[in-house]
């Protein structure tokens, strides 16, 4: 059986840079909180500010949900898990402390999109985004795991597709700002299939062994897998170009795929692990986002895409960030069992109700007054829950595993 190790205890503050995880995540949360706030009620608390914009707000406002607030949490479980992969070091002290320069160096340029020449708003962004895949093919190609090589290539694209947002919206270039911000979104899509699609029957497994459960393990269905990704990858290439009501479909069809890989997880054993309930809840939101963001490509009238992303978004993409940063902050059992306490998956369902209550928003202004505002209140409160369980966790030693507990 693995044991976690633990260090000396450190200094609280100097505890916080022993692992990317801990600074990244809290990044993650604190945006996250922090922008969705100024965006929905900046104007009203403090009217001389005023509203963010790059180009418009709301394009500020995706900008900074997807590149800022999910940039920080891609790179805090890469730069984590890489060490798993590969028994190099983990990035610690000042790299990491200059790492997070970046990403706060681009969140403050972003504040003043307007104003301040490209190539000052592109730097930072660029230096982050570029940091994290150096360090990331470093440690792989020390380690020869050669099957890595698409983490570091996909924060690369992302990093590219940051800056060509960035550019699309200063009008510097002829560039398609809606397809950007869809490709955007469909990395996230993609992370959230392939990262939490390989956690999940293995946790689930890991899970079923320590509990004693009956339920057979997790099937692991090959041909799922590979046509999961290639599905994903067509809707993504129609998106790009341009092809609504064929990319529409191709997402319908790759949800059906990925609930074809979903259907073998025993997703109903699972009730007495908090963490994983999280886990298969949010590959749930992205089987359901994916048709949802399909049916707005097909019937735009019926169900707008700018409401039916947030499936995807605040869904998919900002389950997996709390559900992973959950098992990093989760307290820890004898034998090294995780147990997330209440407040986590108090945090997990709040953002997930803002999350579908955003979604549905067109289908409800008939029952609520505004749901867009209480599913912003519901997803501030989610991180505020969030921060108030994890900031303790990343002031004391550094426990490992990070990500999973003891294996039986």
């Amino acid at each position: 059986m693995a044991r976690s190790t633990e260090q000396p205890a450190p200094s609280p503050l100097s505890a916080l840079w022993f692992a990317p995880h801990r600074p990244l995540f809290l990044m993650a949360g604190l945006w996250a909180l922090a922008a969705l706030f100024w965006w929905q009620w900046g104007w009203w608390w403090w009217p001389g500010l005023g509203m963010p914009t790059l180009g418009t707000p709301t394009v500020w406002h995706v900008h900074e949900m997807v590149f800022g607030f999910g940039g920080a949490s891609v790179a805090a479980y890469f730069l984590t898990a890489v060490t798993s992969w590969t028994s190099r070091p983990m990035i610690a002290g000042r790299p990491l402390m200059l790492l997070v320069a970046f990403w706060v160096a681009a969140r403050l340029v972003m504040l003043q999109a307007e104003r301040l020449p490209l190539a000052l708003l592109l730097a930072p962004g660029a230096l982050y985004f570029g940091t994290v895949t150096f360090w990331l093919l470093r440690d792989i190609a020390a380690a020869r795991v050669w099957n890595k090589l698409g983490f570091p290539g996909a924060i690369l694209a992302l990093g590219v597709v940051d800056a060509l947002l960035v550019v699309a919206a200063r009008e510097a270039w002829a560039l398609d700002l809606v397809a950007l911000k869809r490709a955007a979104v469909m990395f996230f899509a993609m992370k959230v299939a392939i990262i939490a699609g390989g956690m999940i029957p293995a946790f689930t497994a890991n899970w079923l062994r320590q509990s004693g459960s009956a339920a057979a393990p997790p099937h692991e269905n090959r041909l799922a897998n590979r046509l999961g990704l290639v599905t994903l990858y067509l809707a993504l290439g129609l998106t790009l170009a341009g092809a609504e009501t064929a990319s529409g479909w191709a997402l319908i069809v790759a949800a059906a795929v990925q609930a074809w890989r979903f259907a073998g997880w025993r997703s109903r054993a699972v009730g007495g692990n908090t963490l994983l309930v999280m886990m298969h809840t949010t590959f749930g939101s992205l089987i359901v986002g994916l048709v949802v963001v399909g049916v707005s490509r097909l019937a735009p009238e019926f169900w707008p895409e700018r409401d039916a992303v947030h499936a995807l978004t605040m869904g998919a993409m900002a389950g997996m960030v709390l559900s992973i940063a959950s098992r990093a902050a989760a307290r820890r059992g004898d034998g090294g069992t995780l147990d997330a306490g209440r407040l986590l998956p108090t945090a997990y369902a709040l953002v997930w109700l803002g999350a579908w209550l955003r979604t549905t928003a067109p289908f409800l202004h008939g029952w609520l007054d505004n749901p867009v505002a209480l599913a912003a209140q519901l997803w501030c409160a989610g991180w505020i829950v969030f921060l108030a369980a994890f900031v303790p966790t990343i002031l004391g030693p550094l426990l490992r595993p990070v990500f999973s507990g003891a294996k039986a």
